[in-house]
């Protein structure tokens, strides 16, 4: 059948890194996405099987969908699209596009790059792993809350932004699913060792705190292990739609069950994109 290709954004540090070297160590080719050029080239390098660094700036739309173009040309039949770059941020300038960073980041470009990847991806009969965080099954969000005047930043808008990609998730296997693509959530666990919250200005509890307490109460997993669970729900057998919460399915929160809310998720991203895309 050939090596098979996983494209793994944000993947030239931390956790996205440790996941392009588990699927390089299991026989993937990766399509290593990030800013840093360096860093990306050495984790292509580490991957081996002719994996290669692809640049990109997931901040910007255009860029976004500049990219789905390259990969799609490096790889038309593609097997494994892990959207894993995002991050939490303090309240800030918009983006070019004119959005909130962590909507940015966090939805509009995962949507972006798996619309413009759609043609590969059916062709290959691939599978969208959407990273997420653990959401509890009670949460529920306003959408004004993630997008508009109202949008902020900090951890309730990651969690806000990864609930809404966790609903996303579910509208995208409905809608696509038909054309032999599965799309799955993923919540890979805590990792007190990552660079995540780095973005942040002021106090902030992941880099200072947050690696004590993990390892005092015990609730932190390494790398390692966070990897190999997005390699179990990258290559394993699935539920198309389905949460897998720190690799293992559980029923989602309720909002994201909710089909009218589920609907509103759809119209909201596609809406948020399509101006940012008038506005660049």
């Amino acid at each position: 059948m050939g090596t098979k290709t996983a494209v793994v954004t944000g993947a030239t540090s931390g956790l996205g890194q440790a996941a392009a070297l588990a699927l390089g160590a299991a026989g993937w080719r990766v399509l290593v996405v990030g800013r840093d050029a360096g860093r990306g080239a050495e984790v292509a390098k580490q991957a081996g099987n002719g994996s290669e660094f692809v640049k990109a700036d997931l901040f910007s739309l255009a860029d976004v969908r500049r990219l789905a173009g390259v990969l799609a040309e490096k790889a038309p039949a593609l097997d494994l699209l892990v959207n894993n770059a995002g991050g939490v941020f303090s309240k800030g300038p918009a983006t070019v596009d004119g959005l909130e960073q962590t909507f940015a980041l966090n939805v509009a470009a995962p949507f972006t790059l798996t619309e413009g990847l759609l043609g590969a991806l059916e062709a290959g009969k691939g599978r969208v792993v959407n990273v997420v965080t653990g959401i509890q099954n009670g949460f529920s969000t306003k959408l004004e809350q993630v997008v508009g005047p109202k949008a902020t930043g900090g951890m309730f808008a990651y969690v806000r932004n990864k609930a809404v990609l966790l609903t996303l998730t579910r509208a995208q296997q409905q809608r696509h699913g038909a054309r032999g693509i599965t799309f799955v959530a993923l919540h890979p666990g805590i990792i007190p060792t990552t660079r995540f919250g780095q973005s942040m200005t002021g106090f902030n509890p992941f880099t200072t705190i947050g690696p004590f307490f993990s390892k005092l109460f015990g609730i932190g997993v390494t790398e390692a292990v966070a990897a190999s669970r997005y390699v179990k729900v990258g290559t394993e057998a699935v539920e198309g739609g389905g949460y897998y919460y720190e690799g293992v399915l559980r029923p989602a929160p309720k909002q994201a069950l909710d089909q009218s809310f589920v609907d509103s998720v759809w119209s909201l991203v596609a809406t948020e994109v399509q101006a940012g895309k008038q506005a660049a």
